[in-house]
């Protein structure tokens, strides 16, 4: 199997992916950034999903919605991007959570206690 490195793109729009490339589209209202991921969440789409979200936190948001629904898998790289911007948000004052996830993703971040630390919806 070959992983294909996703491109970071602006704000906004989606990052170009092939396949099970992974896609990052964000979109910003009042202060509340919802960031939508599509595909696998490998260790390369990792980096490019920290350099997304770093892009958020520039935006200051006061609350930040992510939404894994058309995520299939993530590595434990993936899930660490996600705890690092959790708490940097957290530092922030400001809120996360999950909402649209799949089955799969959703136990495992049950698993490893995620859910006690930000609302995991799965619609």
């Amino acid at each position: 199997m070959q992983w294909i490195r996703a491109r970071a793109m602006p704000l906004g729009r989606i990052s170009p992916g092939q396949g099970g490339d992974m896609q990052v589209k964000t979109s910003q209202d009042n202060g509340q950034v919802i960031i939508k991921v599509s595909g696998n969440v490998d260790t390369k789409a990792a980096e490019e999903l920290r350099s997304e979200l770093a892009r958020v936190l520039q935006m200051t948001p006061t609350k930040v919605t992510m939404n894994l629904k058309m995520v299939p898998s993530i590595g434990s790289s993936g899930i660490g991007k996600i705890l690092v911007f959790f708490k940097e948000l957290n530092k922030r004052q400001a809120s996360f959570e999950i909402k649209g996830i799949q089955e799969n993703i959703h136990e495992l971040f049950k698993a490893i206690k995620l859910d006690k630390l930000f609302p995991i919806t799965k619609a």
